[in-house]
């Protein structure tokens, strides 16, 4: 008994490679070192994989999106101090690849639409189309937010008092 097709598989890796080669390179904008490269580009699949994943196990995107950011960012919470560099460096490339840009194109476009003169039923449908995307767009970006924060909140508790 399977519990993903070969289809939803192949799906999930062609999404992993994708944020594998996203991740490095949106790295490099902000001139990352070269030897971090690869370890970014592998946890960007990652990220991006288990999110997929997640999604096609019937989770919600929204909340998808945040497990996959909490995996991340404990990875991140662990590799960080040993390589002596601090966390964001790793989370901030690894996560771009899950920014909900179709969602809020989608969200956008059907706001433009609204302002020219729709007949009763376009109207309401750009409507139901601008919350729906509009909505799923900022739940998503929350998700990203508190998926990376949550974590260190647990780990980092001690981190600043003096004992």
């Amino acid at each position: 008994m399977d519990i993903l097709t070969s289809s939803q598989l192949l799906n999930i890796l062609i999404q992993a490679l994708a944020a594998g080669c996203i991740g490095p390179a949106f790295a490099m904008l902000f001139t990352v070192p070269a030897r971090y490269l690869p370890l970014i580009a592998l946890m960007s699949a990652l990220t991006r994989g288990s999110r997929a994943l997640f999604v096609e196990l019937h989770i919600s995107i929204i909340v998808a999106t945040f497990l996959a950011c909490c995996i991340c960012s404990l990875i991140f919470i662990y590799f960080g101090p040993k390589l002596r560099t601090p966390r964001p460096i790793f989370t901030v490339p690894c996560i771009i690849s899950l920014i909900p840009g179709v969602d809020a194109y989608t969200a956008l476009l059907s706001l433009l639409s609204i302002s020219e003169g729709l007949e009763r039923e376009q109207l309401a449908e750009h409507i139901t189309i601008l919350f729906h995307n509009g909505m799923r767009a900022v739940g998503i970006i929350f998700a990203i937010a508190v998926g990376i924060a949550i974590p260190p909140l647990f780990f980092y508790k001690y981190r600043h008092t003096k004992l």
